[in-house]
């Protein structure tokens, strides 16, 4: 029932409120980059990589990946 009155489903006028804006998807992608790098393990790139393929970070991460290969970790 509470639902309803929230939602203005019984005649009561809800008060418009703006909803902000979703920010840069960009900044979360960013974001999981600097995590990757931070764990700076294999593991970490490769989920990078598998979550965003044709991301334009990815292609630094794929970078990043094999530097991390050639130096054994």
């Amino acid at each position: 029932m509470l639902g309803l009155v929230a939602a203005g489903l019984l005649g009561t006028a809800m008060p418009a409120s703006p909803v902000p804006p979703a920010r840069d998807g960009n900044i979360a992608i960013q974001e999981e980059l600097s995590a990757a790098r931070a764990k700076a393990s294999v593991a970490a790139y490769d989920l990078f990589i598998a979550r965003h393929p044709d991301h334009p970070l990815a292609r630094k991460a794929r970078s990043e990946r094999r530097r991390l290969l050639s130096k054994g970790k």
